[in-house]
């Protein structure tokens, strides 16, 4: 026996097409919806942040030039002061030379100003952080959405660095971090520190290596972690975070770099994507990390070590020779539409739609009844009451 099946009369084409146009007017007008106070706020805030990292950068190029450091152009060819060299005695790691030039960018601290906003934290929310030496133009910008945001932060680092960071032995990311507190342009400091590297304890690194970095702790008196095992890190971590939180909630941990205790160097690379995890996954469970502790209690977790990956969600250069001008632009437009907008335009394109279905003036019938039709072309002249509404059933 033959299908049958149902057709519905004929729509205008002209209709359609002013559906069609106004599903793209409508997708068009919801991006350019302003968010008003919230927009505008944000705003502020991004370009604030980035004036802020600015600053930052520039206070740590001046310290570093005081020190006699040169910066070669092959490894910063926009003379940021930002790059460290490709071997020192206190790297730890190889290291991909375009990926910290793409880190060296004020406007990512736009970019993590987005991200925090995202997670609806407010001014003097207690946030916990994980620092590396390996992405000190990463460390920066955080420190300057951080204070920008006027949220309360407590910091572990990792003083060890993989190539092109902050490596020099008497300009390591603590000396930085210092140059910015003395200069006034950030209000928190690191409250603890350990080796970094294999097994958060400088595994591989020789003793005097070991040494130099401590010594970067011990004159800025930032208590040292020292532990035997990876797993002692870890816990210790999080009993400092706690300890220093009090009653305090922890709004957020936030990851920078590849450190073993914080993301567990690369096994948690690849389980953790670039920017905010809200959920664990199965994969990600089985990785013990201070990420995931935290996760695990319901805590949103940030990573921000990819930084080939960040600069292309942001629209931001990839390994740029030369340091990027402060906006806001590019990280604007990753924001996503309003959802109130966007449904109020998907639901006038379903009304449209439904209009031109259901509506007598888009029909275009060419005949009053409807009729029968047989494959071999044969017409049933016979049209039954239940086919009175105008459909035609094909054999």
């Amino acid at each position: 026996m033959k299908r049958v099946y149902w057709r519905p009369r004929k729509v205008s084409k002209v209709a359609i097409l002013a559906v069609g146009v106004m599903a793209l007017a409508g997708s068009w007008g919801v991006r350019q919806v302003p968010r008003l106070r919230e927009e505008n706020s944000l705003r502020k805030q991004m370009l604030q942040a980035t004036w802020l990292a600015e600053s930052c950068f520039e206070a740590i190029r001046e310290a570093r030039l005081q020190r006699g450091h040169v910066f070669p152009e092959r490894f910063d060819p926009g003379q940021t002061g930002m790059l460290g060299v490709a071997m020192s005695p206190a790297t730890s790691l190889p290291a991909s030379l375009a990926a910290k030039q793409t880190s060296v960018n004020p406007n990512f601290a736009a970019a993590f100003v987005d991200m925090l906003s995202s997670l609806e934290l407010q001014p003097g929310d207690c946030i916990a952080v994980g620092y590396t030496g390996s992405f000190p133009a990463f460390n920066t910008c955080l420190a300057a959405a951080i204070e920008t945001m006027e949220l309360q932060p407590i910091v572990i680092h990792s003083i060890a660095s993989s190539q092109y960071g902050a490596n020099q032995p008497d300009m390591l990311w603590l000396d930085m971090e210092a140059q910015l507190r003395n200069k006034r342009l950030i209000s928190f400091t690191s409250s603890a520190a350990s080796l970094g590297s294999f097994g958060d304890r400088g595994v591989g690194m020789s003793n005097e290596a070991q040494e130099l970095l401590w010594q970067s702790a011990d004159r800025h008196g930032v208590p040292r972690f020292e532990v035997n095992r990876l797993a002692e890190s870890i816990e210790r971590r999080m009993e400092h975070y706690a300890e220093l939180a009090g009653k305090r909630e922890v709004k957020a941990y936030i990851n920078v770099g590849g450190g073993a205790a914080s993301i567990r160097g690369s096994r948690g690379k690849d389980v953790f994507s670039a920017g905010i995890t809200r959920e664990l996954t199965p994969e990600a469970r089985e990785v013990d990390c201070v990420m995931t502790r935290f996760a695990a209690q319901g805590v949103p977790v940030v990573h921000l070590g990819d930084a080939e990956g960040l600069a292309e969600t942001y629209g931001f250069p990839e390994a740029p020779q030369f340091m990027p001008l402060a906006s806001v632009v590019p990280a604007m437009q990753h924001r996503h539409p309003p959802r109130l907008a966007a449904g109020v335009c998907l639901l006038g394109i379903a009304g449209a739609l439904w209009a031109c279905i259901w509506s007598g003036p888009c029909y275009r019938a060419s005949e009053k009844f409807p009729r029968l039709r047989l494959g071999t072309g044969t017409n049933i002249a016979s049209a039954t009451e239940e086919n009175a509404s105008g459909a035609e059933l094909m054999v």
